[in-house]
C-alpha cells in the first residue's frame, strides 16, 4: 500500500509530465517494486543487503525524470536530484530519506563497473536497471517499423534498412545487458527482449520469402 507521500508525489509527477511521461515513470516504478521483492529474498546475491528503502526507491521513481519538461533531458539526473529534494523537503520527507532518493536519482543515468557497485546506494542500482528496462519498451518502435515494410513494401523503408535496424537493436541490448546491476533485471531483460526479438525475426522472415 502506497504511503501518503508516494500518492501525492505520484500525482505531481502526473501533472508534470503528462499522460505519456507519467506512462513511462509508472514503468519504472512497477520495475522498481519488483527488483526490490525480487532482492530481498535473495539475500546471499554478492554486494546487495537484504534491506532496500522502498519508499526512497519509490519516491526517487516517481521523480527521476521530473526536470525533463522543463530542462531537456541534458544533466537531468543532477536537476531532477535538486527537484526532488526540493519537493521532498516540502513534504516534510526525513532528511536521510531525502538524501536516498538524493543518490538514488543522481545514480540512475550511470553505467557502474563491478567494481563501483558496491559503493553506490543499492536504491540507485536498482533504479539504474528499472529504467533500462523501461527503454527496453521502446523497441515496439522497430516491430511497428517491421511491420510497416511488410504492408508497403513499396515504400523507402527496404529490406536490407529493416536488417541492419535490427542488428543495431540487438548490439545495443548487450550493451544495455552488460551495465545491468542484479540479476532479477538481467532476468528480465533476457525475457523481455527475447520476446521482441523474436517476433521481429519472425516478421522480418516472413517480408524477405
Amino acid at each position: 500500500m502506497e504511503t501518503k507521500v508516494v500518492s501525492i508525489v505520484a500525482h505531481y509527477v502526473e501533472e508534470a509530465l503528462g499522460q505519456e511521461g507519467f506512462h513511462y515513470v509508472s514503468v519504472v516504478v512497477a520495475n522498481c517494486k519488483m527488483l526490490a521483492l525480487e532482492l530481498e529474498t535473495q539475500v546471499d546475491e554478492v554486494n546487495f543487503p537484504a534491506e532496500i528503502d522502498t519508499e526512497a526507491l519509490i519516491l526517487a521513481s516517481y521523480l527521476h525524470d521530473i526536470s525533463t519538461v522543463e530542462h531537456g533531458f541534458q544533466n537531468h539526473h543532477i536537476k531532477s536530484a535538486a527537484m526532488a529534494v526540493e519537493v521532498l523537503g516540502k513534504l516534510e520527507v526525513p532528511a536521510e530519506r531525502i538524501a536516498k532518493v538524493e543518490q538514488a536519482i543522481l545514480a540512475h543515468t550511470t553505467a557502474l563497473s563491478p567494481g563501483q557497485r558496491s559503493s553506490t546506494p543499492i536504491e540507485g542500482r536498482i533504479l539504474y536497471d528499472a529504467d533500462k528496462l523501461g527503454r527496453l519498451s521502446g523497441l515496439a518502435v522497430v516491430t511497428s517499423l517491421i511491420e510497416f515494410g511488410a504492408r508497403y513494401p513499396n515504400q523507402a523503408v527496404t529490406g536490407d534498412m529493416l536488417a541492419a535496424i535490427l542488428r543495431h537493436i540487438e548490439e545495443r541490448f548487450v550493451e544495455l545487458y552488460q551495465s545491468l546491476n542484479t540479476a532479477p533485471a538481467r532476468e528480465m531483460a533476457r525475457e523481455k527482449f527475447g520476446n521482441t526479438l523474436v517476433h521481429n525475426h519472425a516478421t522480418f522472415s516472413g517480408m524477405t520469402r
